[in-house]
């Protein structure tokens, strides 16, 4: 589900997860997640980082852990710190997901 700024990633049934930032970091593209509930208007207390592939015209994603994921939180807070200390902010955000 997209809005044009911002995506809801699901990975399996009703595992949602809201995309707080993305950022090209030496030409891979990762992205800073938070879950979010069934219905999609709360965060729920998970969050992870995910890299992209792309194959066949298709976008995968795996969890970035070790010292992968050391290098480049720092870089993909700052953007999603807004969320953190606003989680009404997704709210908002999740609203107008389903008006479209």
């Amino acid at each position: 589900m997209e809005n044009g700024l911002h995506t809801v990633v699901e990975f399996d049934y009703n595992d949602k997860w809201f995309v707080l930032a993305e950022q090209i970091i030496e030409w891979t593209k990762y992205s800073f997640l938070v879950k979010v509930n069934e219905t999609e208007d709360d965060f729920l207390e998970e969050y992870q980082v995910v890299k992209s592939y792309f194959e066949n015209g298709n976008e995968y994603m795996d969890t970035v852990k070790g010292d992968e994921l050391k290098k480049v939180v720092p870089l993909l807070i700052p953007d999603s710190k807004k969320y953190i200390d606003h989680p009404e902010m997704l709210k908002e955000f999740l609203g107008d997901i389903d008006a479209k």
